[in-house]
């Protein structure tokens, strides 16, 4: 739901993704190079190879990660699609999707990248950044009546 494929594909970049996947597969396909084609094939449209099925499933694990993490600070709001779309979330999920798909996490522009969204996501919870329009209150007059009470008011 906050995770787009073809927005983090076009945030982060073919050529990352790249780089990132070989660097966590190489070793296991015996040092064959992951190409941009795979990366396009596998999270674009329908896995072919091993290579591209493990990509694939690769990227929906990270995916979950990051759906989850999110949703657990946007519990409270019931969010449609076009306001997940309309909401900063796109990009907090993108740098949440760059941390997990890594193969460096002690980078530290990467760490700052997470933390900084992870603040975000804290500030939507708590309401500083407001993702969604309040649902508008119902407001009328007040109607009061004597309190009912065996309290003797006047001889008070």
């Amino acid at each position: 739901m906050f995770v787009n494929t073809q927005h983090t594909v076009n945030t982060l970049g073919v050529n990352r993704l790249v780089d990132y996947a070989n660097g966590r597969f190489s070793i296991g396909f015996d040092a064959q190079d992951i190409t941009d084609n795979d990366i396009k094939t596998a999270l674009l449209a329908t896995p072919e190879t091993d290579i591209q099925t493990t990509v694939f499933n690769w990227f929906e694990t990270a995916s979950t990660n990051v759906n989850n993490t999110i949703a657990g600070y946007v519990a409270k709001y019931e969010l449609t699609q076009a306001e997940v779309d309309a909401s900063p979330l796109l990009g907090i999920a993108a740098d949440l999707m760059r941390y997990e798909l890594c193969n460096n996490d002690a980078d530290e522009g990467l760490m700052t990248r997470r933390k900084n969204a992870m603040q975000e996501l804290s500030k939507i919870e708590a309401g500083t950044i407001q993702i969604k329009a309040p649902s508008s209150v119902v407001s009328g007059p007040i109607q009061t009546k004597t309190p009912s009470s065996s309290f003797d008011w006047a001889r008070y």
